[in-house]
């Protein structure tokens, strides 16, 4: 295989399953070619159709396919064969009785045109000017704001057996935004910066309701609607409540003016660079009810409480504040929830300090709240005001067993609530149902004894649902669900699914990774794809077994591919797991150099294949590297807190030593590469061993004193986190363990270094900070070792431009073909070297 190969490979994108599973569409991604492909392919005959730029595809039951290729429509016919174009350039739908086709396409002045089109390609029914619209979600309808004359008008048109368009409001002053459809209610905002006004139109009822701040009972004084760009309204089922959005007064509080002076003060409970560039929570859009039929208002968040979420029958909502324990030094942010009763307007604390991986869940009918505190899982019942531990008594936990940070373990998570008051979670490997009073604990599955996992796949989530809501679907026992099995000890994956009536049916299990799985609406048909190490994806279809649709890549036949192998050694008594990978082109008795790939656990990646390419972000592709003869080891690491200069070294050594001893590798040849957390694991490594011929480290910390006293690019929050409770796994803060930081420092530990190191940075880099890599090279520079650092100009913390990305590649395998293969210095490897 050559560069120039390259360009043959693909990545398979699986799209689409029609309703009753006949068809399915995928999508052909090439990284150095402008033309994607998407295929629409029958599943039994193998039939197929070709849309070269195609995107955005949509099924019309199991008769047509339609998708968008450039500023054109097409519309192809699956039993005929008969395909007609029309322009569109912006979007289109299907209706729910498959008999219609309505198409958006641009007009001047940026206004759209409305095309319904009938079966056969014919327009029924055009309307213009039209300047945003919403379909109905169950594709009945579409409801749409026009221009005209400088008026402006809401309409809605229905798809019945004959097209229907209603006026709901016309010749209006100002222009709509924000149009939302949720069953028989229709939810729409005034585009206006002061005195918006907010409507309601209820289709079985025929009625148009207004909020109007300036009349409606308990309007927050000096709020306004907020107008709905990124946060819509959200209508109850009956469409008797809206949740809306207000603004603030921006006059209660002090603007930040980039020519002031900055004032920092340590009790701040947020940085002033938080509050600069993602503002103050106080200064947010707060959430409020508009209570339809009594024209009545009810403000949820507010400057106290700034942020909540609502129960699933928009009786109550759960509001906090995010920042009620700032100044904080962990990562996730401490507060008390309180319950809001949305009719009364009563609130009372329900959770205390709440900590946690993920915020409280609330049951699909709003009697229940899900939660964990003290790595146990509460429920919160909301009419009796009640907390029960469900998961006392339980000696299985639900917590991550093999969690392996200096904070408590997050969850496995919750696999969803039952009818009849339980609730499915999830332990290291099986399903629980568990009552919501405590008193009934059940292990569904037996995955524990087969170091088996099983997980819920879901396909019948709320097409309605948002951040704000509780989901509001129950799992359904006696119907059953389909599981993804997995045995992370092998790498194998499956689908199995389980029933209350039927117990466990095995579907699917390979020594392969599976994912990617999607359902037909109305069958029990699935669409996935498995791929290992040497089989490219595959677009697989389950209907009674397993079935490929199609195979990707198989060009690969004509080219050496390479093998890998699961490896296991010992750390400190225990036993880890890795994997190795072969070069291509392996043969017996040849002594062969190696590149040991580092971060954390990598055993999981065992079974993903890599397509060869230049385009990777940290500069490093696996089958490239195989492809030139190298070997190459992924192993997993074993951390001993505030003590990872030794562990991590302790660990790779182990493993590498595991894998020279089969005799295949040259141990006086041998590499590490990283990126980010990896890069600093490099660096820390060749500061303790001069056991590697070269090293390549990317992005990385080598500094944690300054790396500690930091301020997240990202975040805008301190990253004490990092070294306190993340990876770098010191487990107390700078001045509680000083020393820590200093024998955890590559920097300061650079005397030590006798390995020739390549170091690559984004100039830009913020997540780690780019200074991190600059800190190192002028430590080795004044200790003149061996050292160059790639600095890329207008780059973050991966490399995002192509061409840098594939210079990055090659001047990497460039530098191991020097130092592991004996090849000629490239010229940019010397000093005072310009172009």
């Amino acid at each position: 295989m050559t560069v120039k190969d390259y360009d043959l490979w693909s990545t398979l994108i699986p799209d689409q399953i029609s309703n009753d599973g006949n068809w399915s569409s995928y999508i052909l991604n090439y990284n150095n070619r402008n033309a994607d492909t998407l295929f629409v392919q029958q599943n039994r005959s193998g039939k197929k159709f070709v849309f070269p730029d195609g995107t955005g595809g949509k099924f019309n039951g199991e008769s047509n396919f339609a998708c968008i290729v450039r500023d054109t429509l097409i519309v192809q016919n699956l039993k005929s064969g008969v395909v007609y174009n029309v322009p569109c350039n912006n979007d289109f739908d299907f209706s729910a009785d498959h008999k219609y086709l309505a198409i958006f396409t641009g007009q001047i002045n940026r206004k759209l045109k409305l095309e319904i089109r009938n079966e056969k390609g014919k327009i029924v029914r055009e309307v213009f000017d039209i300047t945003n619209y919403c379909f109905d979600p169950a594709k009945n309808g579409i409801v749409y704001c026009v221009a005209k004359h400088n008026t402006y008008g809401i309409e809605m048109l229905q798809l019945k057996n004959t097209i229907e368009i209603k006026t709901i409001i016309a010749n209006h002053a100002a222009p709509f935004l924000g149009l939302e459809w949720k069953e028989n209610s229709i939810v729409f905002n005034e585009n206006k910066v002061s005195d918006s006004m907010l409507f309601n139109f209820n289709i079985t009822k025929d009625k148009l309701s207004i909020l109007d701040s300036k009349i409606v009972d308990g309007f927050p004084y000096a709020m306004k609607i907020s107008n709905p760009i990124y946060k819509k309204p959200i209508l109850s089922n009956d469409g008797k409540r809206v949740i809306f959005w207000l603004k603030e007064n921006p006059a209660d509080y002090d603007i930040i003016n980039p020519n002031s002076v900055q004032i920092w003060n340590t009790k701040d409970k947020l940085l002033f660079d938080f509050k600069k560039h993602k503002g103050d929570y106080k200064l947010n859009d707060k959430m409020a009810i508009w209570f339809v039929d009594k024209n009545k208002v009810q403000q949820i968040t507010d400057k106290h409480f700034p942020s909540g979420f609502l129960s699933a029958d928009y009786k109550h909502a759960f509001i906090y504040d995010p920042a009620a324990y700032e100044p904080n030094t962990n990562q996730s942010e401490p507060f008390d929830l309180y319950i809001l009763d949305l009719n009364t307007g009563k609130k009372k604390l329900v959770i205390e300090h709440r900590t946690g991986d993920f915020l409280p869940l609330g049951s699909p009918d709003g009697n229940y709240l899900f939660y964990t505190k003290g790595q146990q899982c509460w429920i919160y019942d909301i009419s009796k005001d009640t907390h029960t531990n469900i998961s006392q008594g339980l000696s299985e936990s639900f917590f991550r067993e093999d969690y392996n940070m200096p904070i408590d373990a997050p969850s496995y998570g919750i696999g969803g609530w039952t009818e009849n008051d339980g609730i499915i979670l999830y332990d290291r490997y099986d399903l629980w149902q568990l009552s919501l009073d405590g008193s009934v604990k059940k292990r569904l599955t037996k995955g524990r004894e087969i170091q088996k996992s099983y997980r819920i796949k879901v396909f019948n989530s709320d097409p309605y649902y948002s951040s704000t809501e509780s989901k509001k679907y129950f799992l359904n026992l006696k119907k059953g669900f389909l599981l993804q099995t997995a045995n992370r000890e092998t790498g194998q994956n499956g689908l199995s699914h389980w029933s209350l009536k039927t117990g466990m049916k095995e579907m699917v299990w390979e020594d392969k990774k599976i994912d990617e799985i999607k359902k037909a609406t109305n069958k029990d048909i699935y669409l996935y794809t498995d791929q290992s190490f040497e089989l490219a994806p595959r677009l697989m279809l389950y209907k009674d077994k397993p079935m490929e649709i199609m195979q990707s890549n198989p060009q690969q036949k004509s080219f050496y591919w390479g093998r890998n192998e699961p490896i296991e050694y010992k750390v400190n008594g225990l036993k880890i797991k890795g994997f190795l990978c072969y070069p291509s082109d392996f043969k017996v008795g040849i002594k062969y150099p190696m590149v040991v790939h580092l971060y954390e656990r990598q055993f999981a990646y065992i079974n993903d294949y890599v397509n060869p390419s230049l385009l990777t972000e940290d500069g490093f592709n696996v089958t490239n590297v195989i492809n030139n003869g190298y070997f190459v080891l992924y192993p997993d690491i074993v951390y001993d807190y505030g003590n990872l200069a030794e562990s991590v070294t302790k660990s790779v050594l182990s493993a590498v030593d595991a894998v020279v001893d089969k005799g295949d590798i040259d141990s006086k040849r041998v590499a590490i590469i990283g990126h980010s957390f990896g890069g600093y694991e490099t660096d820390l490594i060749i500061t303790q061993t001069d056991r590697f011929a070269t090293a390549v480290a990317g992005a990385a910390w080598t500094d944690l004193v300054s790396s500690y006293l930091y301020v997240s690019g990202s975040r805008k929050q301190p990253d004490f986190y990092r070294a306190e409770e993340n990876q770098i796994r010191i487990g107390k803060s700078l001045f509680e363990d000083m020393q820590s930081y200093l024998k955890n420092s590559p920097v300061l530990l650079a005397p030590n270094v006798k390995t020739p190191l390549l170091g690559w940075v984004g100039e830009n880099d913020r997540h780690i900070h780019s200074l991190q890599s600059m800190e190192f090279y002028l430590a080795l520079r004044r200790l003149d070792k061996d050292h160059t650092l790639l600095v890329y100009p207008n780059e973050g913390h991966e490399m995002a431009i192509k061409e840098n990305a594939e210079d990055l590649n090659v001047r990497i395998l460039q530098w191991f073909n020097h130092y592991l293969k004996n090849e000629k210095k490239q010229d940019w490897m010397n000093s005072d070297f310009s172009k």
